[in-house]
């Protein structure tokens, strides 16, 4: 649901927010975690405190905001989500798909406000866009060309290329979930693909080091929290061995990639505060529609394309939400 119509669905709702929730929110702190595979960046925290204190919501006044995420994976540390629902947290904040996943595997009652997650529909969050049902909704980032946009930019930037490098988290279905459409998009424009596997440290450094040795002419990074929190280590690999790397996420422009096309996390975080004020309210999650990205940002790293020995055309420049020089 894109966003014009979601704030009509939304203002239709906000009358009829019951009268009983409105005077408990100010009898009680109410309890929200924000869970996700990886440390959340302090941006993205205060981008989501910020929005709920615009709409009422006050850490240590009237709610508490707890942070959560595994050492490893939820897989490896299943105490986790347990311990946030020992805790009688009211809503739950999951960033990112396996987030989500592991939210929804764990409760059915609980509110879950899911952000940055691939395919809602497809990975069981929500029945529909429109309707999610049960007891999660929220926003996705993802829409199905990002990659064959990316790629149609490396054709400028890198003329005669011949294959890329894709590097997917095989633990994230919302990661595995674009594998179809980068493919397309790779065999569209007549390129060969070199598929590997990273969300790790060391998986990183294992995968640039097999696709320098592949001889692919550039790397992107299909979306996963592992890229945000590894960003500066990416970017040292992509330097390190010359490789023209782009993502969906402005983080690893910022860090030293060459380019991004993607939803801003930012925003997705201010989002998710939209929907915790909405429950907190008294709504159901099964009520709010999920919300698509309308809006993508085009980001490039001049002084990156002048280390590699790329020319950026002045069209792609002034294409560009924003130019890092």
């Amino acid at each position: 649901m894109r966003r014009r119509d979601f704030i009509k669905v939304i203002a239709g709702s906000a009358a009829a927010w019951p009268l009983r929730a409105r005077a408990q929110q100010a009898d009680r702190v109410w309890r929200v975690t924000v869970i996700g595979a990886v440390s959340p960046l302090p941006a993205y925290l205060s981008a989501f405190s910020e929005a709920l204190q615009q709409r009422g919501w006050t850490e240590g006044k009237n709610l508490s905001i707890d942070v959560r995420w595994p050492k490893g994976s939820f897989a490896q540390e299943p105490g986790l989500i347990s311990e946030v629902l020992h805790n009688n947290v009211d809503v739950i904040v999951a960033w990112a798909t396996p987030s989500a996943l592991a939210a929804r595997r764990a409760t059915s009652t609980i509110p879950i406000v899911f952000l940055a997650v691939s395919d809602p529909v497809g990975s069981g969050l929500a029945a529909s866009l429109a309707h999610p049902g049960g007891n999660a909704t929220g926003s996705s980032n993802v829409a199905p060309d990002l990659s064959a946009k990316l790629l149609e930019t490396f054709a400028q930037l890198v003329p005669g290329m011949t294959s890329v490098g894709v590097v997917v988290n095989p633990a994230n279905p919302g990661a595995v979930a674009q594998m179809d459409g980068t493919q397309q998009a790779v065999h569209a424009l007549g390129l060969q693909a070199q598929v590997v596997n990273a969300a790790t440290l060391e998986e990183y450094e294992r995968a640039f080091a097999r696709l320098k040795s592949q001889d692919v002419n550039v790397v992107l990074l299909l979306i996963d929290p592992s890229n945000v929190a590894y960003a500066g280590k990416i970017a040292e690999l992509a330097q390190q061995y010359r490789l023209p790397m782009a993502s969906q996420q402005r983080e690893n422009v910022a860090a030293g990639g060459l380019m991004s096309y993607g939803a801003d996390n930012n925003d997705q975080f201010r989002l998710a505060a939209f929907y915790v004020d909405r429950i907190l309210r008294g709504e159901k999650p099964a009520d709010l529609p999920v919300q698509l990205p309308t809006k993508f940002d085009f980001v490039i790293n001049l002084k990156t394309a002048r280390a590699l020995g790329l020319d950026v055309p002045q069209s792609l420049r002034v294409a560009a939400d924003e130019v890092i020089e």
